[in-house]
């Protein structure tokens, strides 16, 4: 496990979400499939009532600016001081090159540290976590953004799949300077478990298997393989990553006031809750309205607590992420 908890301070300004225009029920996405089911079956399954998805020209890349230029505008950061760009994705604008120094011209910035980081549906957290490790260690702010784009990589015969995913990217400022903060990250960690590696994958693209070299049109798309199993290890990754976070920390599920998990879908959201022990009352829920947004949505419900939720000053706000690759991510936030 990679342990983080700040030698000085180190602040989040934001996040701040982006989501695209094009609202996708569910029976937008029956239709486009070409499917008989109910729309009510697909909310009964998986606790999605709307997505987003993006427009045929737009990438990683612009659904990046979008959150980062809401940051900009709402928060008065000064780009000057940005010395690192990072961002969390696992649907770049191409395989080579990476996809974050494609945002620095329009986002006005020049000559500074970039990195793509990926982390699936942990990408959020994580990125946050390198992010800090980055503040407390160099002078000036890194900016993180996590941004996917999963409506490009699904399967019009994969039910299953395409009534879950939506696009969607959030932005914030890591930084040493309370000034206008809105969190203090007290404490981070990651952890990857193994045994799950490859039951969320596209087969098709990188090293093992190029396209070009490819024959199986199925293998372009995103796929989901043993469910059972993937529910079981999301619930349990996600658990026993708060529940290592918490015990390193000397605290009790009681002693936080708000959790922020990963929108897997709204059964395995709750089951999480469960095992928890959690009030979910004090459970951010996004996923009806954004559906699972990959590495992106964790920031995407923090920038909703941020915004739309009785969040207080002093509150403890609990990060909860774990996903493809059995990545996982899990940080406390102390609320300003």
């Amino acid at each position: 496990m990679s342990f983080l908890k700040p030698s000085e301070p180190v602040y989040l300004r934001g996040p701040l979400a982006w989501l695209p225009e094009r609202v996708v029920t569910n029976q937008d996405v029956l239709d486009w499939m070409g499917t008989r089911a109910r729309p009510s079956w697909i909310a009964h399954r998986t606790g999605v009532e709307q997505r987003r998805w993006v427009e045929e020209g737009q990438s990683c890349s612009d659904a990046a600016i979008g959150a980062a230029s809401r940051l900009f505008e709402a928060t008065q950061v000064d780009r000057a001081r940005i010395v690192q760009v990072l961002l969390a994705t696992v649907s770049g604008d191409y395989p080579t090159p990476p996809t974050s120094p494609l945002i620095l011209p329009r986002l006005g910035l020049e000559r500074v540290g970039v990195l793509d980081l990926s982390a699936a549906c942990a990408g959020f957290t994580s990125a946050v976590h390198v992010g800090a490790a980055l503040a407390a260690a160099t002078e000036g702010d890194q900016l993180v953004i996590a941004a996917d784009i999963r409506s490009k990589f699904l399967n019009r015969e994969d039910l299953a799949t395409t009534a879950l995913f939506g696009d969607g990217s959030a932005a914030c400022l890591v930084t040493r300077s309370a000034e206008g903060a809105d969190f203090q990250l007290i404490a981070s960690e990651l952890a990857a478990d193994a045994s799950m590696a490859d039951i969320i994958a596209i087969r098709a693209g990188g090293s093992r298997l190029p396209h070009h070299r490819n024959d199986d049109p199925s293998k372009v798309f995103l796929k989901m393989e043993h469910g059972a199993t993937l529910f079981m290890k999301g619930v349990e990754n996600m658990s026993t990553g708060a529940d290592s976070l918490l015990r390193r920390l000397e605290l009790k599920v009681g002693d936080i006031d708000w959790v922020v998990p990963h929108q897997a879908n709204l059964h395995l959201m709750k089951a999480v809750t469960e095992r928890l022990g959690v009030d979910p009352a004090r459970v951010v829920e996004t996923v009806r309205f954004t559906g699972n947004t990959s590495g992106a949505s964790v920031g995407i419900a923090l920038a909703h607590l941020r915004e739309q939720l009785p969040l207080e000053p002093g509150q403890r706000v609990l990060l909860v992420s774990a996903g493809a690759g059995g990545a996982s991510a899990c940080a406390l936030l102390h609320s300003l």
